[in-house]
């Protein structure tokens, strides 16, 4: 098939996706980043599967708490990494003004291996102070797991 005639699906939660080659390209909105975001869905032709829905609906319903849980976790990772500006405060809600939420990454089921069928969405973000670090919000089915570094 030609890359000017890709094949589109309309598949909530993620909307308007169309194919490439063993992924789904979309945009998503996170309305507690204030944003629209790339999604990149892991999947076969025929579409996102149920569990891939699943979670991403599960995230989309309650990305407002996954934000807040992961505030902490996101200074955590600006300390580790030596990037937490002198002058940040103790409120680690703030952290969010210094990254812009740039990517969705949606796992499929192979993700984690060894017959594990949870669905890893990953939220990667810029940080226009560091062009090199690029940390993302690990969820796991929809749920907030972990904060993460990508430097």
């Amino acid at each position: 098939m030609s890359v000017f005639n890709r094949h589109t699906i309309n598949c909530p939660p993620f909307g308007l996706l169309k194919y490439g080659s063993a992924h789904w390209l979309g945009e998503v909105e996170l309305d507690a980043f204030e944003e629209m975001l790339r999604v990149i869905v892991r999947a076969k032709r025929d579409g996102p599967t149920d569990a891939q829905i699943a979670a991403m609906t599960r995230l989309l319903s309650d990305v407002a708490t996954i934000k807040t849980l992961a505030s902490k976790a996101m200074v955590d990772v600006f300390v580790d990494c030596e990037l937490l500006p002198r002058d940040f405060g103790s409120d680690v809600h703030h952290i969010w003004q210094y990254l812009s939420p740039c990517e969705i990454e949606v796992s499929d089921e192979n993700y984690f291996g060894g017959g594990d069928n949870r669905i890893n969405i990953m939220i990667l973000f810029e940080s226009p102070q560091h062009l090199d670090f690029l940390p993302a919000i690990v969820t796991i089915d929809g749920y907030f797991e972990e904060c993460i570094s990508g430097t």
